[in-house]
């Protein structure tokens, strides 16, 4: 962890410092635990009833913030500026480990490229490549024939099948698998029987993939996951579903098979999309939705099954209001019934 002093920081982050420019400062906090020596950031307005309290050295926030703080770096984008602030003090995750560990089990045929770092216990396959740089850790599985880029980090207990792609700077972590068999049987007089997966799994560039994650591999052709699209944990994609780039998917979505995903698309948590349909490029999916059709461009739909997230929200607040409505139904019912007696009129179910 580095330290620095709060106008080297500001210059760093491109931001404008009010306060003490030659106070040290060593690392960041949240704004309500952080100490005298620590930076923290202020992203979200929820937050900002911290502020007079906060005993920060100093704080990130927007160059429009006019709330308190008597040390303040104004930045244009205070998360990113956050983002920034914590790579200079912290830097990315590092192995603890140097070469290709003996307890490796590599195969004669594979090609490991300069620099490569692979733990104990880590098994590379018949005819597998690994690029320049990449960390495998230990108990990670590389089937045959696959090819891993440069500067990946694949972390324990990942399973990559055979065939499979990723492209540069690819992050995959613990316990997710890569290219196993879609769930794919064809019934025939009562019985399930497995359709065989020949197809394979790319992960182009800059995708990070999180904990527990499953991707299948594709019948025929290829699943895609597209440059710098970003994976949260218990992620299951079906076999032969295609992403665009930069998507995000929260914990617990899920993509059924055969799907097309556009570019820039977002998953909120426990979100399920059927097989075979298209989400268009900038799409967003609500928590919990259950999306059955296409998805145009752009639309941000809630429910279940999913609609457009506006008329989402109308019927959620109707339902909430149901037992009031049911009361003052009633309540009228028995009023009308009244007038009608009034009046001498008889209903329809009297007469009857």
């Amino acid at each position: 962890m580095k330290e620095m002093t709060l106008s080297q920081l500001a210059e760093l982050l491109g931001g404008e410092l009010t306060g003490e420019s030659d106070r040290v400062v060593r690392g960041m906090a949240s704004v309500e635990s952080a100490g005298p020596d620590e930076v923290t950031f202020l992203s979200n307005v929820r937050y900002e009833r911290f502020m007079k309290d906060t005993r920060a050295a100093a704080v990130i926030v927007a160059a429009d913030y006019a709330g308190a703080g008597e040390s303040l770096i104004r930045c244009e984008d205070p998360y990113f500026a956050f983002r920034e602030a914590m790579m200079a003090f912290y830097g990315p995750r590092r192995p603890q480990f140097e070469g290709v560990d003996g307890r490796a089990c590599i195969d004669p045929t594979a090609t490991l490229g300069e620099g490569v770092r692979i733990a104990p216990l880590a098994v590379v396959s018949a005819a597998a490549v690994i690029g320049a740089g990449t960390v495998l850790y230990p108990h990670v599985y590389v089937g045959p024939n696959c090819r891993i880029g440069r500067d990946c980090t694949i972390y324990p207990n990942v399973t990559i099948y055979n065939d499979c792609v990723l492209g540069d700077r690819v992050r995959i972590h613990a316990g997710t698998s890569i290219g196993q068999d879609g769930y794919g049987y064809a019934t025939y007089q009562g019985a399930h029987h497995k359709i065989p997966e020949a197809g394979r799994v790319i992960l182009e560039d800059d995708v990070e993939i999180g904990s527990c994650c499953a991707i299948e591999r594709a019948t025929l052709g290829d699943t895609i996951i597209g440059a710098g699209t970003k994976f949260a944990d218990l992620v299951a994609i079906g076999h032969g579903t295609t992403m665009g780039t930069g998507c995000l998917m929260v914990s617990q979505s899920g993509i059924a098979g055969s799907t097309r995903v556009g570019d820039y698309c977002v998953f909120a948590a426990q979100s399920g999309i059927v097989g075979h349909i298209r989400i268009g490029d900038g799409a967003q999916v609500g928590a919990q939705a259950g999306v059955t059709n296409d998805v145009a461009p752009g639309v941000r739909v809630l429910g279940s099954p999913a609609i457009d997230i506006a008329d989402a929200k109308r019927s959620m607040i109707s339902l909430s209001r149901l037992p009031q409505m049911r009361s003052a139904v009633r309540k009228l019912t028995r009023e009308i019934a009244a007038i009608k007696r009034r009046l001498g009129m008889r209903d329809a179910d009297d007469e009857e």
